[in-house]
């Protein structure tokens, strides 16, 4: 190699470094903008007048406008170019944090909400997406750099949140359009465009169902555990949902140009990831949730203790990204990075689930790490494939499911968790009562001294005794809950782990038999290496336009040793 050689490499390096990190930073309005919002929008409520009904809808519809665009927003980086929507999208999530920011009434401040959701859903995807153009060659390391990049910023980020909603909630939400615009000037430069050469007509259908669909089932899985799984509020808007998947799916499988091509599914490592992002989703909902309410109910921890304790699980994911990244573009099989990730997720539940109202910090804190770690190891892998696996002129929309993907599989596991742990606690209390013989008219009191315990109110107007057993039985209540609640979501992502484990093997005997290869698809889920020539590989035009596929220099994630 010559100097000018080393000299060039350098430069390509230094180059895809910046375009990376530029990518990240577009990512990070997605992983803060739901701790922004989680802390601003009690104030907001109070200060704009809010009732029940508009506070529960204002802090949900930024989630719901994300969950009903993302695939349109992928959609439309590959007829437009990925690069021009994501930027758009910078721009929109700006504009909604401004609005959102300065509403001077309730109907302001959720329309700023939505605004926001629809820019993140640009800028969040098509970040991703465009990881195939600005590192082809190293697809692996590259989603290991996007995804530790973004946990790492997360951290930081969520701190300033913090501390900037502490002065006032207009404050807090101004961290958005702030980090929008710096994320758009880093991203001006040094990116390639990448877009489809050849579209047909854009898919209004496909596109319409799954918006209606991403709706109705996140809402319907958030209302459970408030309304009840029998109530209206949760089976309408599920079975809408429901219905507008099923069209959707049917549309997209029969359509000549689909938005969003379900045939894609029929390659097994896909498959495989979806099932493993459903595990690692719903892990990271089930801990977050039940760790914060066992620490606050159980412990009695305030919300900057909870939040300080939870920290080392996201330092834990960034470590777990970058050795993800390294174990892959080493040629260290998927199956490998699979099957720990799953045996530490499952592990950590069953750990959890001996939890006692005793239990040291240090015991919560291994198994935070472990499951943290778990979590992005998984991902990593399974992320890789939605960059490099789809035909060129569908990254956008595939690289956007994946967002699809965790929007449904942490909307189950917090309506899940949600509902088995209330619902132990509370056939726990009503036996306590039962056993203590409670009449009706006295159970109230004893709620009363549970809130009371609860909040950190004044004790002093119970009779001590009484006091002592009351919140005794409810602590043990609790704890027996949470347990139980660890121990059904092992099970649960057991499931998840086997159905990941047998597409996987599956594969391997495809690829043992020369049915699957590296290397993208086509719209109808073959490998474009084995039908080339016919028409259905990838289009050339399309890797001149920098959105190739890994080329053959990349490492494979399936070589073996």
């Amino acid at each position: 190699m010559t100097t000018q050689d080393a000299v060039r490499g350098n430069v390509k390096r230094k180059g895809t470094t910046a375009a990376l990190v530029a990518l990240t930073a577009a990512s990070c309005l997605q992983v803060v903008d739901p701790t922004a919002n989680s802390i601003a929008v009690v104030d907001a409520a109070v200060d704009l007048g809010m009732d029940g009904a508009q506070r529960a809808f204002a802090a949900s519809v930024g989630t719901l406008a994300l969950a009903a665009f993302i695939l349109t927003t992928g959609s439309l980086g590959d007829r437009l170019g990925r690069r021009k929507v994501m930027l758009a999208g910078l721009v929109v999530a700006a504009i909604g944090g401004v609005i959102t920011a300065i509403a001077p009434v309730t109907e302001i401040f959720i329309l700023g909400r939505a605004i926001t959701g629809i820019g993140i859903a640009a800028a969040f995807g098509l970040s991703f997406a465009l990881i195939r153009a600005v590192s082809p060659d190293n697809i692996p390391k590259a989603v290991s750099f996007w995804l530790a990049g973004q946990t790492a910023a997360a951290i930081v980020l969520g701190v300033a949140v913090g501390a900037l909603a502490g002065i006032n909630w207009r404050v807090g939400y101004m961290l958005m359009p702030i980090v929008a615009v710096i994320a758009f000037v880093m991203c001006m430069r040094g990116l390639p465009e990448a877009k489809a050469d050849h579209t047909g007509p854009f898919d209004f259908v496909g596109l319409s169902a799954i918006a209606v669909a991403m709706i109705g089932i996140i809402y319907g899985l958030s209302n459970g555990s408030s309304y009840g799984w029998g109530s209206t509020q949760v089976l309408v808007p599920l079975i809408v949902g429901l219905i507008a998947m099923a069209v959707f799916i049917w549309w997209e499988a029969r359509t000549q140009y689909p938005a969003f091509p379900v045939k894609l599914f029929k390659d097994p490592e896909l498959s495989g990831a979806v099932a493993t992002g459903f595990s690692f989703n719903m892990w990271q909902a089930v801990i977050t949730i039940m760790l914060s309410m066992l620490w606050q109910y159980v412990f009695l921890w305030g919300s900057l203790t909870v939040s300080l304790a939870l920290m080392p699980s996201s330092i834990a994911m960034v470590i777990g990204a970058m050795v993800a990244g390294r174990m892959l573009a080493r040629g260290v099989p998927t199956k490998v990075n699979f099957a720990i990730g799953h045996v530490l997720l499952i592990g950590t539940l069953l750990g959890f689930g001996f939890a006692t109202d005793t239990t040291p910090y240090i015991v919560f804190l291994v198994l935070m790490v472990a499951g943290g770690f778990a979590r992005m190891l998984n991902e990593t892998t399974m992320g890789q494939y939605f960059v490099a696996k789809p035909p060129a002129e569908l990254t956008g929309a595939m690289s956007s499911s994946k967002t699809a993907i965790g929007q449904l599989s942490f909307a189950l596991g917090t309506a899940l968790s949600n509902t088995f742990v209330f619902s132990i606690y509370g056939r726990g209390i009503a036996e306590a009562f039962q056993e203590a013989d409670i009449q009706p008219e006295q159970q109230g009191t004893y709620t009363g001294i549970i809130t009371t315990y609860i909040s950190g109110g004044d004790m002093s107007q119970y009779d001590s005794a009484t006091a002592e057993a009351v919140v005794n039985e409810a602590t043990d209540s609790f704890v027996d809950a949470f347990d139980q609640t660890m121990f059904i979501f092992a099970g649960i992502l057991t499931f998840f782990a086997l159905v990941a484990a047998f597409f996987i093997m599956k594969a391997e005997r495809m690829r043992r038999l020369g049915t699957l290869v590296d290397g993208p698809l086509t719209a109808d889920g073959k490998p474009a290496a084995l039908v080339a020539g016919t028409g259905s590989g990838p289009n050339p035009s399309d890797i001149d336009h920098n959105d190739g596929a890994p080329g053959p220099g990349s490492p494979s994630p399936h070589q073996e040793h």
